[in-house]
């Protein structure tokens, strides 16, 4: 094990950047808005056809090797997609947001729905826009 000593007038953060601290608490209708926004963006025209391009190529590749295909083609168009969104929200990565938004999910089952929906966008399922636009009606926001 080694330590790493930071002096507090060593350490600053890039400009434009907010602490931890500084960044609104996440509320379930916080959440709820966050997700809506997110998923949203899933059903998007030029979205829906680069995931399903990724998907299509995955699915070409021999079957042992798919889901790897899919893992490589997914995550990046994924992350692309909802991290800007979550950005917006002040949200600096999609694990961070992701994690803080499901903090709340015990507090409302939607919450967990919506981030099964965006998971499941990991792993090829994307939903269609009936899906879609069903779980946006149900969050009210």
């Amino acid at each position: 094990f080694h330590t790493v000593v930071h002096r507090k007038k060593d350490f600053r953060l890039p400009q434009g950047t907010t602490t931890m601290a500084a960044q609104e608490p996440m509320t379930v209708e916080r959440a709820k808005l966050i997700l809506k926004e997110t998923i949203t963006v899933f059903a998007l025209p030029e979205n829906k056809a680069r995931l399903t391009g990724a998907i299509e190529e995955a699915n070409a590749a021999p079957e042992e090797q798919r889901a790897m295909v899919k893992m490589q083609k997914l995550v990046p168009i994924v992350t692309e997609l909802a991290g800007g969104k979550l950005a917006e929200h002040g949200l600096p990565s999609v694990m961070m947001g992701v994690m803080q938004i499901q903090m709340v999910a015990g507090q409302e089952p939607l919450i967990g729905e919506g981030v099964q929906m965006m998971s499941g966008c990991l792993q090829g399922n994307i939903p269609d826009d009936a899906a879609i636009a069903a779980y946006t009606t149900k969050l009210g926001v």
